[in-house]
């Protein structure tokens, strides 16, 4: 989910907000939030800050929730047979809000045991802290509450459905498989920062953000599958059906044709009402758009060596900053970031039609 290793900054300040600490047990206090933040994410760390309080914090825990659940499901040392059952119970305790506090005091000794031997030791420590942080969610409005569970109980589905296709050795063999892999692990994500955009942004046109959100999310997503091939190969998997020079272009061209939806996404939000939250999404997709020319130069690297320096994030930083204001500069970032790039346009309301989930079902498994 994260398009950037860990890193161990540190942020000054956290925001200020208020909650309802209505929940019962002991909740994540904020600069604990921002401490894990800052310890998993180096790109959200960055990023997340921009926007708004309180949006910034339900932002925050969202992505530390999801990370959680990415964490159990990428742990190479843990039995596939144990991660599926996770999965498929967090996800049904994430679709009915967290109601059963015991289940959830199992779940968490559960995934530190799964996670012990596999995982680094921030992403142990934020396991650790999964009561708090549920007990943090359970004492936000109500609406964002349940914009944040339906997400998570859907990536859940989706993580443990792949590792379910992962012992039938089922491979991932066209664009079809890499839709729905994309989807239920980066998708969903976009659909839920689009319905917690609009509850920010009133004036939002909803009904544009959800039709973008899927390939907002799978471009970000295959930007990561297409930066990390050579270690992901490394523990055995693949997720692109593509080994030549050409394929692995095809897969890059596509990528860029998402990116472009996700500038679009961009300018469906109001440039005064949601100017942090343009400017959180545009330095994730130009961030992407920078590292996709680098694999479009060299594909078939095979250390897969595509990194953005410390300075040049710092550059295209400003320039998003300069940008973000209005949507033709937004353009002209874009086209100035993509210049020479293909460009392999699919419709994104056929592709979240195809694999979408979220407004079909409120149970998931």
């Amino acid at each position: 989910m994260d398009a950037y290793p860990p890193s161990n900054s540190k942020r000054k300040n956290a925001p200020a907000t208020v909650y309802d600490y209505s929940s019962s047990g002991p909740v994540l206090s904020q600069s604990a939030l921002y401490d894990h933040l800052n310890k998993v994410s180096r790109s959200f760390a960055l990023t997340i800050p921009l926007m708004p309080a309180p949006l910034r914090d339900y932002i925050s825990l969202a992505y530390l929730i999801c990370r959680i659940v990415d964490t159990v499901e990428d742990d190479a040392k843990a039995a596939t047979v144990d991660k599926i059952t996770w999965l498929s119970d967090f996800s049904f305790l994430a679709g009915d809000e967290f109601e059963q506090h015991d289940v959830l005091l199992g779940l968490r000794q559960r995934a530190l045991e799964l996670t012990q031997a596999g995982s680094n030791e921030y992403e142990v420590a934020l396991i650790a802290d999964l009561e708090r942080a549920i007990n943090l969610l359970l004492s936000f409005p109500d609406e964002v509450k349940e914009v944040i569970c339906h997400g998570v109980a859907i990536l859940g589905h989706g993580m443990a459905s792949a590792q379910r296709k992962s012992l039938e050795d089922a491979q991932i063999i066209n664009l079809d498989d890499v839709d729905n892999y994309c989807y239920f692990v980066a998708g969903v994500v976009g659909e839920m920062l689009a319905e917690l955009f609009s509850l920010s942004d009133k004036k939002a046109d909803k009904k544009d953000l959800m039709e973008l959100a899927v390939s907002f999310g799978e471009g970000l997503q295959l930007t990561n599958i297409l930066r990390d091939r050579a270690q992901d190969s490394l523990r055995g998997v693949s997720f692109l059906p593509a080994s030549t020079r050409d394929e692995v272009l095809d897969y890059v061209a596509l990528t860029q044709g998402h990116l472009d939806d996700a500038i679009d996404f961009i300018c469906t939000l109001s440039p005064k009402e949601s100017a942090g939250v343009r400017l959180f999404c545009l330095t994730n997709v130009a961030m992407a758009m920078y590292l996709l020319r680098k694999v479009a130069r060299n594909p078939l690297d095979p250390e897969c060596n595509y990194k953005i320096s410390r300075a040049n994030t710092k550059r295209l930083f400003i320039w998003c900053r300069l940008a973000v204001r209005a949507n033709w500069s937004v353009h002209a970032l874009s086209f100035i970031l993509s210049l020479g790039m293909k460009s392999a346009r699919r419709s994104a309301r056929q592709l979240r039609d195809k694999v979408s989930i979220w407004d079909h079902s409120s149970t998931t498994n």
